[in-house]
């Protein structure tokens, strides 16, 4: 059985709200494109491209987050290991 299962349930977490969050931004992205382009015309790219970035930004912070979490825990096991 694994120490600290708790972590390990949070980082499987922040990595199913950092995929959600990425296929959120695709999905806006591919709305405001679809959807407002035709209304309001030229600077609904920009808007798009800042929610496709934003999304993304928002992906990485969050998929660092939970490795950030394992590589301690791997530190944690490695150390205990040694000792």
């Amino acid at each position: 059985m694994k120490k600290f299962p708790a972590l390990h349930t949070i980082s499987a977490i922040l990595k199913i709200f950092a995929v959600v969050i990425g296929i959120a931004a695709i999905a806006g992205f591919v709305g405001v494109i679809t959807k407002v382009l035709p209304v309001y015309g030229q600077n609904v790219p920009l808007i798009g491209a800042a929610i496709l970035l934003g999304g993304a930004f928002y992906l990485l912070m969050l998929w660092a987050m939970a490795e950030g979490i394992l590589v301690i825990l791997a530190i944690e096991e490695n150390t205990r290991k040694t000792n």
